[in-house]
């Protein structure tokens, strides 16, 4: 059986056949007993999107799972291929211009890159699935 990421939840809003549910997500340090004095320690509420198959009320808690494919694909599409886009133009534009200049560029190579995921932003979206159960 494929390894699964789990959150629990508390339904949000109902809103044509979609339940957004408000998860906390937390860093690896915040379940740490020390956290609240050291500012490394992040905690941020999320919303995501699940296919409504019926049967939930607002505010009722819930259990959402996805396969741990989707969290390494949203990782590589978050972080690593816009970190290897920037790295590829900075070695790139070096040899051309001046540091400021390749730093620059560099940090501009991500407009178009979140512009064609913007684009593509319904396609990914149906790769990105989770599933909701009731608690």
């Amino acid at each position: 059986m494929a390894e699964t990421i789990e959150h629990t939840g508390v339904v949000e809003r109902i809103d044509l056949g979609v339940i957004f549910v408000r998860i906390e997500q937390q860093s690896a340090c915040a379940a740490c007993h020390a956290n609240g004095a050291c500012s490394a320690a992040d905690i941020a509420d999320k919303v995501i999107e699940v296919v409504d198959n019926g049967g939930y009320m607002l505010g009722q808690k819930v259990m959402i799972t996805g396969a741990m494919g989707v969290g390494l694909k949203a990782v590589l599409f978050a972080f690593i291929f816009p970190f290897i886009s920037m790295i590829i133009t900075l070695i790139v534009s070096l040899q051309y211009t001046t540091e400021l200049y390749s730093g620059l560029l560099a940090l501009a190579a991500l407009v178009p890159y979140y512009a064609v995921l913007s684009l593509f932003r319904k396609k990914l979206k149906k790769s990105f699935t989770f599933e909701i159960k009731p608690m």
